[in-house]
C-alpha cells in the first residue's frame, strides 16, 4: 500500500470533476469521475483510497477478454 506522496490533477468539464493521481514511487495512475460540488477533502481520500486498492492488487494488472460485452468491474 502506499503511504507516499500522490500527484492529484483535477480538470473540470461542466458539472463533471476528472481526477486524475499517480503515485510518486511506483508511476502507477488511477482515475476518476466526480461531480464539480465533490469537496476537495473527499477528492483526496477517494484518490488515496484508490491507489492503495490498485497497488494491493499489484498494480495495473490486464484484464482477460471474454466474449461478452464491456468490462466487468
Amino acid at each position: 500500500m502506499s503511504g507516499g506522496e500522490i500527484y492529484i490533477e483535477i480538470l473540470q468539464s461542466g458539472s463533471a470533476l476528472e481526477i486524475v493521481a499517480i503515485d510518486r514511487d511506483s508511476l502507477t495512475e488511477v482515475r476518476f469521475i466526480a461531480p464539480a460540488s465533490t469537496p476537495e477533502a473527499d477528492i483526496k481520500a477517494l484518490a488515496r483510497a484508490k491507489m492503495n486498492y490498485v497497488l494491493s492488487r499489484g498494480g495495473e494488472e490486464p484484464r482477460k477478454p471474454d466474449n461478452k460485452r464491456g468490462i466487468i468491474v
